[in-house]
């Protein structure tokens, strides 16, 4: 080969640069343009939302893959398009997230699933699973026993102790274990605690029992279509005394809480059934007579426990669950009654030591022992909202958010919310880098649920004006949707009005827009569903109060003062002190 000509240098290869394999390119094209570096979360990193901007990624380029491709990825890339796969989109939010346009790559490791679980339910004082039902009802008996001797309720104590020898049992049915809701449902009447006949009710008993179904069960049932509450739960209170008493308590309780509502609204909540059998119209009679019904009914249910609990395959039933949280319950509508003393609080601990005891959780095959758990987690939801302290649950679930059907989606918000009430009441002494960044993780969480949702969950109609000039009423159908809504911006709120902020004037702008955007859903929803749906108002207080904790102007505060007194009107729960909390936080931050 000739040499070269003088002068002439011989062209090298390129070089690749020194810092190759140390760049990324898998970050989103607004910081490689703006050649900052990115934290890759999606849909929106942490550079664009501090910034406001538009946050896009290369849609041909999968972060959750290595850097270099392995014999792995090769041998997926090589499989047919018909070839079923672990990650097959086809389920509702899957397809959903398809014809959006988004990657449903995103939403298979949600943040909500990684923070941290609650404290409270780590400690050595748990009880063991064979004495956790036992360890409850000495909750409830201690605390009963306690408003007998203050109030001289004049009812046997003795008949709230529980007995000291076992009780028989042939046989545990192994349909208990694990029950399918027909097999539980058939072989109930079998067990020597159930009546295999249909118990009888009186004509008082039968108007409670109605009240129950008709307004009580749909409260419970809001996030669940099958309402396992107004459906299954009366049928297995025919045939067991201590569910069929634990019903007609709360039947009571929520009927004397009415008796003074007027005329109109109790039609509006279909609440024609007699009050008695005298027909009297005095309010304050009604609701003294009922309540003491309420009384007696829950004291005969604790005394039916308390003869029942030692059978084993009680224990580990479907009618103690269910007869847990209608007592859960009853002492909700009754924290501020005459003979109560905040017990609600402290047996919601009770009832999450059974379910443990029984491996129940959100994502149960068994729908009565699912609704109940869900039920409970709504409750437990607003108590340790209330007293700054994390939810009891330590239940992670485990089906991705593509895999969700627009039902599950509706209550895997409910799940998110504990996780941002865990939040709000995590210690202050934590580092604030790791605050913020457990903030940004669940706004992350919540904003992958949002991104995720089918079309059902949109206004199906909004008005164009205001109706009183302040928010624009948004009807959602069916209502659980709205209440998933709801319950969104709630736990929206909570995270950011919790969330420490290192950013400048551009971060608190785009804090404020999200707020307002919360609070302009949250009380135009409630002002489309208000007075016309009962279930819809047990979460439209909450996220009605959790509005009201960031308006700063007088006319929103006054605005959502009146949705919220006409929402308790509704409820009856929880008492009107909480327009005087408001008011109080208000005047303490102006």
């Amino acid at each position: 080969m000739p040499a070269p000509p003088a002068g002439v240098h011989k062209p090298r290869k390129p070089r690749p640069s020194r810092a190759r394999g140390l760049r990324t390119t898998t970050g989103c094209l607004t910081c490689r343009k703006r050649r900052v570096k990115c934290d890759e979360s999606k849909p929106r990193c942490r550079q664009c939302f501090k910034s406001d901007r538009e946050c896009l990624y290369d849609p041909s380029i999968d972060i959750t893959a290595p850097p270099t491709a392995s014999k792995e990825a090769a041998s997926q890339q090589a499989t047919p398009v018909h070839a079923p796969t672990s990650h097959s989109l086809t389920s509702p939010g899957a397809q959903n997230s398809i014809a959006k346009g988004i990657d449903p790559q995103l939403f298979i490791h949600s943040p909500e699933l990684r923070f941290d679980l609650s404290p409270l339910t780590f400690s050595a004082g748990l009880p063991s699973p064979n004495s956790a039902p036992f360890e409850w009802y000495d909750l409830l008996a201690e605390d009963a026993i306690n408003n007998i001797e203050k109030h001289n309720l004049g009812f046997d104590q003795v008949c709230l102790s529980r007995r000291q020898s076992p009780a028989p049992e042939s046989h545990v049915d192994p349909t208990l274990e694990s029950p399918d809701q027909n097999h539980a449902l058939e072989s109930s009447s079998q067990e020597p605690w159930n009546s295999q006949d249909v118990i009888t009710l009186s004509n008082d008993e039968l108007g409670l029992f109605q009240h129950y179904i008709n307004l009580v069960g749909p409260v419970l049932d809001l996030f669940d279509p099958s309402a396992p509450f107004s459906n299954v739960v009366p049928r297995l209170a025919v045939h067991n005394v201590g569910l069929l008493k634990s019903l007609l308590a709360v039947a009571a309780r929520h009927m004397a809480l009415h008796s003074e509502s007027p005329p109109q609204q109790a039609n509006r909540l279909n609440a024609d059934v007699s009050h008695s059998s005298s027909g009297a119209h005095d309010s304050n009679g009604i609701e003294t007579q009922l309540s003491h019904v309420a009384t007696q009914y829950y004291y005969e249910t604790l005394h039916y426990l308390s003869q029942n609990l030692l059978y084993p395959s009680y224990t580990r039933s479907g009618e103690i669950i269910s007869t847990a949280i209608l007592i859960s319950t009853y002492e909700m509508f009754d924290a501020q009654g005459k003979y109560s003393d905040g017990g609600w609080e402290r047996h919601l601990r009770g009832i999450f030591w059974i379910q443990r005891s029984q491996g129940n959780n959100g994502e149960s095959e068994d729908c009565l022992r699912k609704a109940v758990w869900w039920a409970w987690l709504r409750q437990d939801i607003w108590v340790a909202f209330r007293e700054s302290r994390r939810t009891l649950t330590i239940w992670r679930p485990t089906k991705r958010l593509m895999d969700l059907s627009p039902d599950e989606l509706a209550t895997r918000i409910v799940y998110i919310s504990a996780r941002c009430v865990d939040f709000a009441a995590t210690e202050k002494h934590y580092d604030m880098n790791i605050r913020i960044d457990q903030g940004d993780k669940l706004l992350q969480a919540l904003d992958d649920w949002y991104q995720i949702l089918p079309p059902a969950f949109k206004p199906i109609y909004t008005l164009s004006t205001p109706e009183s000039g302040m928010f624009v009423p948004i009807w959602i159908h069916p209502p659980s949707y709205a209440g998933a809504i709801q319950m969104f911006h709630f736990a929206r709120i909570v995270v950011l009005i919790n969330q420490p902020s290192m950013g400048g004037m551009q971060a608190f702008r785009q804090r404020q827009r999200l707020l307002d955007e919360s609070v302009e859903t949250i009380c135009g929803i409630a002002m489309m569903h208000q007075e016309r749906d009962l279930p819809s108002a047990f979460v439209n207080y909450q996220a009605l109060y959790a509005a009201g904790l960031c308006v700063q102007t007088p006319s929103k505060q006054r605005a959502i003062l009146q949705l919220l007194e006409r929402t308790l009107q509704i409820t009856r729960f929880p008492p009107k002190t909480l327009l005087d909390d408001l008011a109080n936080y208000w005047r303490a931050e102006s």
